[in-house]
C-alpha cells in the first residue's frame, strides 16, 4: 500500500513539472512587445527645415515663424456661437482688424456668445488658422491641390482670386500665385504675410457689423476694395 502511494506521488510530481515546463515555454514564445502599446512620437517641427525659417515681414519686422506659434486648430471643438479665440498666453481676444500674430487658439465655451462679431471672429479664426499653419509650417508636405482645398472659402468669397501682373517681393499675390511663389524656392516673407493678413481682413469685412475698419493711418481696406461690409461669409 505504501509503495502504491509513493508511486502515485511521484507520478503527480512528474505531471506538475511537465505542466510548469510547458507554461514557461509558452511565456518565452510570446513576443516581448505584444502587450506594450505603440508610442507615437509627438516631436515638434524642426523650424530650420522650413522655407519660412529666418524670414521676416517688412511691415512688422517680425519673423514669419516661431516656436509655439503654430495654431493647431482642434476641429472637434468648433461650434458656432460657442467659441472664443485666445492668444498664446490664454487671454481672450475681442474682434479686431489686426491679423493673427501666431500661437492663438480656439476654445469652447459653455455659454452662447450673443455678440455677432465675437461669433464671426471665432469663425474666421477657424478659416485662417489652418491656412496660416499650412503655408508657414507645413508647405513642404502639401500639394497644390491640398492648398486650393484649404483655401476654398477664400475663393468662394472672391478673396485673393486676382493674379498679380508680376511676382516679386512687393506683389499682391492671388491664392494660386502664393503657392507657386513659395514653391519656386525664392520666396520672401512679405508677400506671403501680406496675402495672409489681407485675406483675414477681407473675411472680417464680409462678416463684421457696426465695426470701424479705418486703420491708424486713415485707410479703410474694405472701402478701398469695394467689399460689401457685413454681407456675410459664404461657406462651402
Amino acid at each position: 500500500m505504501i509503495m502504491k502511494k509513493l508511486i502515485y506521488m511521484i507520478m503527480c510530481l512528474l505531471i506538475l513539472v511537465s505542466c510548469a515546463s510547458r507554461v514557461e515555454e509558452n511565456v518565452e514564445n510570446i513576443p516581448e512587445n505584444q502587450n506594450t502599446p505603440e508610442i507615437v512620437s509627438d516631436e515638434s517641427i524642426d523650424l530650420t527645415e522650413l522655407w519660412s525659417y529666418g524670414l521676416t515681414s517688412i511691415r512688422t519686422g517680425e519673423p514669419l515663424i516661431e516656436e509655439g506659434n503654430e495654431h493647431k486648430l482642434d476641429e472637434s471643438i468648433i461650434s458656432y456661437g460657442y467659441n472664443l479665440v485666445v492668444d498664446k498666453n490664454g487671454n481672450i481676444l475681442t474682434p479686431r482688424g489686426a491679423p493673427l500674430q501666431g500661437g492663438e487658439k480656439l476654445i469652447l465655451t459653455e455659454e452662447y456668445q450673443s455678440d455677432h462679431n465675437v461669433r464671426e471672429y471665432a469663425r474666421i479664426f477657424t478659416i485662417m488658422a489652418p491656412i496660416r499653419d499650412a503655408i508657414l509650417y507645413h508647405f513642404e508636405e502639401m500639394t497644390r491641390e491640398e492648398w486650393l482645398e484649404i483655401t476654398e472659402v477664400l475663393t468662394l468669397n472672391k478673396i485673393k482670386t486676382k493674379d498679380a501682373d508680376e511676382i516679386n517681393g512687393r506683389s499682391i499675390l492671388s491664392t494660386e500665385q502664393v503657392y507657386d511663389y513659395v514653391a519656386s524656392g525664392k520666396a520672401e516673407g512679405s508677400p506671403v504675410m501680406r496675402y495672409l493678413e489681407e485675406a483675414g481682413l477681407e473675411l472680417k469685412c464680409l462678416a463684421f457689423k457696426d465695426f470701424n475698419f479705418t486703420n491708424p493711418e486713415g485707410n479703410n481696406h474694405c472701402i478701398e476694395h469695394n467689399i460689401d461690409v457685413g454681407s456675410g461669409i459664404k461657406i462651402p
